[in-house]
This record gives C-alpha cells, structure tokens and sequence, in this order.
C-alpha cells in the first residue's frame, strides 16, 4: 500500500511545499501583473488624461506583461527545479531513499510531477490575474476600450504555449540539477540560453530550442497569433524526451 506513486508523490509535496522557490514561481508572477495594473492606473493619474487605446489587451496589458514573462519565467523556473533537488542534496535523502523497499522510478516521478504540477497552477494563477486585471481596468477605465476586443482566444493559446516551453524547461532543467550539485551550472546554463534564444529567435533551428518559447509567447501575444507551430510541438517532445533523461541521470547517480 506504501509502496505507491501517489506515497511518493505526498512525500514530494510535504519536502519541497517547505521550499520557498515554490512561492515564488506560483505568486511573483501574479504580483507581477498586478503591479502593472498599478503602473497603468498611476500613469494615467499622473497624465492627467485618457483616450482610448488600439487593443489594450496587447498594447497595454499583454506587452508590458510578457517583457517581463520572457526574461522571468526561465530563470524562476530553473531556482525552482533547482530547489527541488538541492533538498536532497542538503539532507543527504537520496542515500537514504536509495535503501528504502520502493520503486526507484515512483521516487523520481513523484518529483517530476510535481514540479510540472506546480508550473500547471503558476500559468493558471498569471492566466486568471491578466483576465482579471483586463476586466477590472475595463470597469475602471472604459475609455481604454478593453471591454471592445475579444482577446480571449489568442490569450488562451498563449498562455498554453507558455505552459508547454516551462514544463521543456523544467524538464532540462531537472536533468541539469540532477547532473551537477553546484548551484552555478542549472542557473547558469538557463541565464545563457535565455540570452542566446533572443538571439537566435528567428532562425529557424530556434523552434528546436525550448528556451525561445518565452520570448515566442511575448511576440504571439503581440501579433495577435492564435495557433500552434513547429516550436510548440517540439517543446512537448522536448518535456518527454529529458523526463527520460532526468529519469537516466537519476538512476545512474546514486551518490549524491
């Protein structure tokens, strides 16, 4: 009976609920977007004056939203897969889990849903704060013209889109936490491909490289895009084919 998935998987959530990079990855972004709420509000106090705006879902709200989202996201993502494995590190768990009666590949799932679970509910909180914040700025401030597009649709995929790149993402991240004990290589290797998947984004080997699909989400939001590309379903294949990597480094790697 102990020895199940759904065992690990508590014993997952109970670990790492403690970390407080969890925290960060599920409210910095709402914050985020609330304090750009903020920022609109006081420019337009601070102007004095309003007019309407050419789809303010994009104009206003989505780009200041995903300039921050393309740049933030990665890197939140990558302490926080860090995090994941940097508490087994700490407490030397892995040598203890490793002599435990359990299936080695119910420990390393429960890990790896988890934190692909938790990623779900971030993208879900920052979905629901922008469609929020869209219609509370349209009840505040008409005149802006929110309420005359019907921008549902092209934010849904986006935010789908962004969903599908961080769980990629994660997943090679995980294989980089799991490969390397130092805090420098995950962190480090996500703040360098992040930088060169600016570079590189319109170059079409960029739709083989996860890391474009944050700035991708920034330039979809802004091109009004509303469907999937060759970038997006390689980034599911990308979540699978290092789920097994991680999955490899985790068996091999029983000296922590």
């Amino acid at each position: 009976m102990t020895n199940t998935l759904y065992t690990a998987f508590l014993s997952e959530k109970y670990k790492l609920l403690r970390n407080r990079q969890i925290f960060g990855v599920l409210i910095a972004p709402v914050l985020l977007i609330f304090a750009i709420d903020g920022y609109i509000i006081y420019d337009i106090i601070r102007s004095g004056s309003i007019s309407a705006v050419p789809n303010p879902w994009k104009v206003l709200l989505g780009r200041y939203v995903f300039q921050f989202f393309y740049l933030l996201y990665p890197i939140l993502v990558a302490l926080f897969v860090y995090a994941c494995c940097d508490v087994e590190y700490k407490n030397n768990n892995y040598k203890v889990l490793f002599t435990l009666p359990l299936d080695k590949s119910k420990i390393f799932f429960s890990k790896a849903v988890f934190i692909l679970l938790t990623i779900l509910f971030s993208i879900l909180f920052a979905y629901a704060a922008f469609l929020i914040s869209g219609y509370i700025l349209s009840l505040i401030y008409p005149v802006l013209g929110f309420q005359n597009y019907d921008y549902r649709l092209v934010i849904f995929l986006t935010f789908l889109k962004l969903l599908i790149t961080l769980s990629a993402i994660s997943m090679i991240q995980l294989a980089l936490s799991l490969l390397f004990r130092s805090f420098i290589y995950p962190i480090g290797v996500s703040m360098f491909m992040l930088v060169f998947s600016v570079f590189v984004a319109k170059k079409s080997f960029s739709d083989f490289i996860p890391y474009t699909g944050t700035y991708k989400a920034f330039l979809d939001i802004m091109n009004e895009n509303d469907g999937f590309e060759r970038l997006d379903y390689n980034n599911i294949a990308m979540i699978v084919l290092f789920m097994l990597i991680s999955f490899y480094i985790f068996k091999r790697k029983r000296q922590f």
